[in-house]
């Protein structure tokens, strides 16, 4: 690999590192790149044990391992002196890069424009492991570790953590002593203006084909006699969400809605017949689609599972074959701030970045909080370190250079809380 740049913001070390992450193709939603999420582990596994971490990999069948970093005062140069157990969550998975075309370089090379690192997932969220790995290293090496830390790496948030809980409860033993977790895969709206967050939506996700010919038809011969299949979805969706209001439609969708929360739906794409040049005069024979919803606080995953269905199956016409299949769901959460370690990160917060942090809610899903909170029962503080313009999920993803480099001294101070 090659070292792509290093300044005032980003180190050499720290610049090879962070690049040679990025180069990994770790996209947990491409089952023919499950290579590269190995790699991404394996890469992960060496950095650790390199500053003295015990590792530890979780898996079932062949999904993308959990990786446990445990950082003991045995294992360390330097011993925990404080007594605590910090556990630390990002993930190592990342979402497409398509469309490539529309990245102004390529997208797995580390690239430094403008005060901005580009590539995919630097900010979403190979970003924030790098930060972790060289706030610790740093500590470590400066005798100025005080607590135990436990690194929680996920290789499948990008999928819908679908083995998450279960991967966990392998892991319990291994986290059971932690007093706090912190979930790094948040950031702030502005440069220099910390947030934490205490609240974030759930998530349902659908995908459905619909059938209704064997195959492709002449839309001169069939035109007005067959169903079109796009037009049923187009017609299917139209009912689900009022467009000018935004209101869905779906009967007791809102039954457990508190005033000014806003659940969403969302069509994410549409696939059927033929849109390639020029044009094909066909009644296409099916279509597919993927869409989601996203919940608010006591909205549960599963009663909107059933109502998505019931309406579905009552609005598709008669005689039209269907296959809905559910894609994955994510419980909202709602986080307790009222305790000192929120109060302590704080403090850091605003020392560093010279602003008093802003407390608010999401409108994201990350399936490993509601998870780690049912489970232990600790305090979890959810905060990061990009801003609104990084793109994420998008062409063009970067994180700002002085953010990052704050980022990491923020981290430094929260290790030794």
């Amino acid at each position: 690999m090659h070292i792509i740049f290093y300044n005032k913001h980003v180190d050499k070390k720290t610049s090879k590192l962070f690049s040679d992450f990025v180069s990994i193709q770790s996209v947990s939603t491409d089952p023919s790149r499950h290579g590269e999420i190995l790699k991404a582990v394996e890469f992960l596994k060496k950095e650790l044990k390199s500053i003295g971490f015990e590792v530890k990999t979780y898996q079932k069948d062949n999904c993308p391992p959990l990786i446990i970093g445990i950082c003991k005062p045995a294992s360390a140069k330097a011993p925990a002196r404080r007594g605590k157990t910090l556990g630390i969550y990002a993930h190592y998975d990342v979402q497409p890069e398509d469309p490539i075309g529309e990245w102004d370089s390529p997208p797995f090379k580390l690239v430094s424009k403008n005060g901005k690192l580009f590539g995919r997932g630097v900010a979403d969220d190979k970003g924030h492991i790098i930060q972790i790995l060289v706030a610790i290293k740093k500590l470590i090496e400066t005798g100025k570790l005080e607590n135990n830390i436990v690194l929680i790496f996920e290789g499948e948030e990008e999928t819908g953590s679908v083995n998450f809980e279960y991967l966990i409860n392998q892991a319990k033993q291994d986290l059971k002593k932690i007093n706090v977790f912190y979930v790094l895969d948040m950031g702030m709206e502005t440069s220099n203006q910390p947030e934490i967050f205490y609240g974030l939506k759930g998530l349902i996700g659908f995908g459905i084909e619909v059938r209704t010919n064997k195959q492709d038809l002449h839309s001169g011969v069939y035109g007005n006699k067959a169903d079109n299949p796009i037009q049923i979805l187009a017609e299917l969706f139209s009912k689900i969400k009022d467009s000018r209001t935004n209101k869905i439609l779906i009967p007791h969708f809102y039954d457990k809605v508190k005033f000014s929360l806003h659940p969403s739906f969302d069509i994410h794409g549409i696939t059927g017949g033929y849109a390639g040049k020029g044009i094909k005069t066909i009644i296409p024979a099916m279509a597919h689609a993927k869409f989601s919803f996203r919940l608010i606080e006591d909205q549960n995953p599963d009663e909107i599972e059933k109502l998505v269905s019931d309406f579905i199956r009552e609005n598709i016409p008669k005689g039209v074959e269907y296959t809905l299949k559910t894609l994955g769901k994510l419980n909202p959460f709602y986080a307790d701030i009222n305790n000192k370690y929120v109060k302590e990160t704080d403090k850091i917060f605003t020392e560093i970045f010279g602003k008093k942090t802003l407390f608010k809610r999401s409108g994201g899903s990350i399936g490993a909080t509601s998870t780690l909170a049912k489970i232990f029962k600790k305090p979890l503080i959810l905060t990061g370190f990009t801003l609104s313009d990084c793109n994420i999920h998008s062409p063009n993803e970067n994180v700002d250079e002085e953010m990052f480099e704050k980022g990491i001294k923020a981290l430094e101070r929260i290790f030794s809380l």
